[in-house]
């Protein structure tokens, strides 16, 4: 690597993460101002967390809400990867095109489209309307991770399993779903951690739902509470558990596949 591209990645990753670590050192503060010098290390603001009853209302209801978010970004996002990779697809860039359109879009702009749309189908703001407006968003980055794996797996195998009688929806339970599960896995939780994170939709949609991200923008707009740098650490560590998480298992699932390679490889016999 060139000292440039060095200087520039260590820059890069300055910028993106030094908020984060001042964040994470002012949750431990002791003092109520965010300023330096720090006072002390103070777990309090942690104990003022676990007794406020708004946080966990808001927390329960975001993850309630990212439940169905991510079975719904991963179904609708398993069947257009297997629509985008089959090759029997006709006009694959402008299907491509058509499911990329959310990501591509300005999120306020979606937000009051979707909102507009639902009004006309006299579907009211709330929980409902969230879910909904929040997997449309999802798909896009669904679609790619399940496309990515499902563009290295063999289509003969399910060529295969019909030649011997299996039944198409046979063919796809029992033969590429497990091929699947860890790249189902890692939809779900990305459907998952971008519901949590959403801020624009839910200004938009949420009603009289209060999602946690909701709820610490209405705070910071009046206040800079100590408590709040603790509540977004808090998310952050849930989040990176997901993600944690989520990574152990598709290693878990990849691990009898690298053993089966490697038996599979031919053995030199020394002469």
């Amino acid at each position: 690597m060139s000292r440039f591209a060095a200087v520039t990645l260590t820059l890069a990753t300055v910028f993106l993460y030094l908020p984060i670590v001042v964040l994470a050192v002012f949750s431990f503060n002791d003092s109520d101002l965010m300023a330096f010098p720090l006072t002390g290390f103070s777990l309090r603001w942690y104990a003022a967390l676990a007794g406020n009853a708004a946080f966990h209302r808001g927390f329960i209801t975001s993850f309630l809400v990212a439940q169905p978010v991510g079975l719904i970004g991963m179904s609708l996002g398993l069947m257009a990867a297997m629509a985008l990779t089959s090759p029997k697809l006709k006009f694959r860039i402008g299907f491509a095109a058509l499911i990329l359109i959310p990501f591509l879009v300005p999120k306020s702009v979606l937000s009051i489209a979707q909102a507009m749309i639902m009004s006309r189908i006299h579907l009211e703001r709330g929980a409902v309307a969230l879910i909904l407006a929040q997997s449309l968003v999802v798909i896009p980055f669904t679609t790619a991770l399940i496309s990515a794996v499902l563009i290295r797996i063999d289509p003969r195998l399910d060529e295969a399993a019909r030649d011997l009688g299996a039944t198409p929806w046979q063919s796809f339970r029992l033969v590429l779903l497990p091929q699947l599960k860890s790249a189902l896995a890692g939809a779900f939780s990305i459907g998952v951690i971008l519901s949590l994170a959403d801020l624009t939709i839910s200004m938009f949609l949420a009603g009289r739902t209060q999602p946690l991200s909701l709820m610490v923008a209405s705070e910071f707009r009046h206040d800079l509470r100590p408590d709040l740098n603790a509540m977004q650490v808090t998310v952050l560590a849930l989040t990176a558990v997901i993600v944690a998480l989520s990574e152990l298992y598709r290693r878990h699932r990849l691990r009898p596949q690298r053993r089966t390679v490697r038996a599979a490889e031919p053995v030199e016999v020394a002469s």
